[in-house]
């Protein structure tokens, strides 16, 4: 043995090491919560790892699952930034928020344990499995998922309901309401550019968008989380808001323009207006997303009412551009 392919496996060794530990944290913080579950019976716990989309589709769910599996009470375990936008879910009766180390430890957890569901509690997302050959992404998305709407991955797969299942809404508080500027945005349109998982449409693009509404007297405002990902269009003025208050705010612009992302699936159960571009257009043929035809169509959440999904292509970014200025003079909401 080489003494490159011995640097290899001592590797390999610390890559196992490391996993051992995250998972033992991870067992440590599940025992709690199946402790903490067994004295509040009826109640049900489901465990949301990763992106805002994901979770949202869970507390869309939230209603269904408790109807289909007789639970009193559902909790959502989420990332802390990201446990505030399912609150308010009708079927949701509690949240948990924890640090995004926790969340990876749980993570773990159920990666390695494969123990999907007991105790009550529900590992509410796609199951992976380790790969040793990749040491820096060990997870990797079990087969078995491809093909299927999104809205059947979490029906069928994660959740174990019935394809169709219905979806519920959100209910805010009256007072959640008090003190929004309802005329700061009238005049304004909401962008996000910037996605986790749905990257390729260029900044350029959002640039010439922002130039045209700027031109036709539109205050462009750009969606920011501060986080890695995100970018401020140039002509645009920066947009920091929290999920709740997206949720609060969303419906005050006069409408919203998003890539694909869990942003928009958040924004679709609000009654914001919502143009929605997909990766995926050709040179030839319609830009306009028939409900029906696509994998991950955020109408499948519940509203197909003001929700406009359009596939970009890049040879045809002036088309788009107008498609996307019809939907912003709509009147249907």
């Amino acid at each position: 043995m080489t003494n490159q392919e011995i640097q290899g496996w001592y590797r390999r060794l610390d890559w196992l090491d490391s996993i051992c530990n995250i998972y033992a944290r991870g067992l440590e913080l599940y025992q709690v919560l199946a402790k903490t579950l067994k004295e509040s019976s009826g109640t049900e716990l489901i465990v949301s790892p990763a992106n805002l989309g994901d979770t949202v589709f869970i507390a869309a769910l939230s209603k269904a699952y408790k109807e289909a599996h007789g639970v009193k009470n559902l909790l959502i375990c989420a990332k802390e930034s990201q446990a505030e936008a399912v609150e308010w879910f009708e079927g949701v009766d509690e949240i948990l928020g924890l640090s995004d180390e926790e969340i990876l430890f749980l993570r773990y957890y159920f990666t390695v344990s494969r123990n999907f569901y007991s105790n009550g509690i529900r590992y509410g997302h796609i199951p992976c499995i380790i790969d040793a050959s990749f040491p820096d992404f060990f997870v990797h998305i079990d087969p078995g998922f491809a093909g299927l709407p999104l809205i059947n991955v979490w029906e069928r797969r994660i959740l174990d309901l019935p394809d169709h299942s219905a979806t519920c809404d959100m209910v805010v508080p009256e007072e959640a309401m008090v003190g929004l500027d309802w005329v700061k945005y009238e005049k304004a349109v909401l962008i996000a550019p910037a996605a986790f998982t749905n990257k390729g449409i260029p900044i350029s693009f959002w640039e010439k968008l922002t130039e045209k509404l700027s031109d036709m007297g539109i205050t462009v405002y750009c969606n920011s989380g501060k986080l890695d990902y995100d970018c401020v269009i140039k002509g645009s003025i920066e947009c920091v808001l929290t999920t709740k208050e997206l949720i609060l705010n969303a419906p005050l612009f006069r409408h919203v323009v998003s890539v694909r992302s869990g942003f928009t699936d958040l924004v679709s159960k609000t009654n914001a207006k919502l143009t929605v571009l997909h990766l995926g257009g050709e040179k030839e043929g319609n830009l306009r997303v028939q409900y029906g035809d696509i994998w991950d169509d955020v109408r499948d959440l519940g509203r197909k009412e003001g929700i406009y999904p359009i596939k970009y292509c890049g040879d045809r970014e002036d088309e788009m551009i107008d498609l996307i200025i019809e939907d912003i003079e709509n009147k249907e909401l």
